[in-house]
């Protein structure tokens, strides 16, 4: 009969994660979207152009072209931006939920930004400053747990310290992209002559939105974890059904 001692011994010894494998068995919601739901959003329709979000992201490229050749040099450059931004999100290899998710907020800073929303619309920057920093921070983590620099949320264990620590990390990951974010706008009207509406009130409030939006991304990103839904991109056929690997 084993003692209570040596229960919590081998309890406090065991690693914190788990075996080199891929223990996911659910790979996505139960929840199944019609079929042309399914074959319009969730379905690979080519390697090179994969799906809705490709054309969300070429319109990046494609805006940053037009605004150049327009003359609009900080537009462009804002689009230019962008467009890197959402490739680079793309080539990780994420579950839809966030890259859809990642996608639409870095449509609406880039295009709220080109097409001056953010001045003409009071509302528009808390919106941004809000569902920014709630898909950002759990992507650059995702990102970070692909080359081992914090553990796969697949497969953290299902502790509640574990989860704690994932949340943390993901929250101090977004409220760190807001604070820099902030600096950069000081930077860019204090030295390098931007037009950007800037003052205490509006820091405070850029930064507070920061802060909720990221505790919402630290939030999901556990929720995600509890799911134990893959943190990789499912692969699926041009209808959205999964494909079996």
């Amino acid at each position: 009969m084993t003692s209570r001692r040596d229960r919590l011994r081998s309890a406090a010894s065991a690693p914190a994660l788990q075996p080199e494998r891929n223990p996911i068995v659910r790979r996505g919601p139960h929840w199944r979207p019609p079929a042309a739901l399914r074959a319009v959003f969730l379905g690979d329709w080519h390697p090179v152009l994969r799906d809705p979000l490709d054309l969300l992201r070429l319109s990046f490229v494609v805006g940053a072209v037009v605004f150049a050749v327009s003359g609009d040099g900080h537009a462009s450059t804002q689009l230019a931006l962008t467009a890197v931004a959402v490739f680079l999100a793309r080539m990780v290899g994420l579950p839809r939920l966030f890259d859809w998710g990642f996608c639409v907020a870095m449509f609406f800073n880039g295009w709220g930004d080109a097409l001056h929303l953010f001045v003409d619309w009071s509302w528009y920057d808390n919106v941004v400053h809000l569902i920014l920093p709630c898909f950002l921070a759990p992507i650059v983590y995702i990102g970070l747990s692909r080359v081992d620099v914090v553990p796969e949320p697949a497969l953290v264990r299902l502790r509640a310290s574990r989860l704690l620590g994932m949340g943390v990390i993901a929250f101090c990951i977004g409220v760190t992209g807001v604070t820099i974010y902030e600096v950069y706008e000081w930077i860019a009207v204090r030295w390098l002559d931007q037009n950007l509406f800037i003052s205490y009130a509006d820091t405070i409030a850029d930064i507070s939105d920061g802060f909720a939006g990221s505790l919402a991304g630290a939030l999901l990103l556990c929720l995600w974890s509890l799911g134990r839904f893959s943190s990789r991109r499912t692969p699926r056929d041009w209808r959205g059904n999964p494909i079996e690997e």
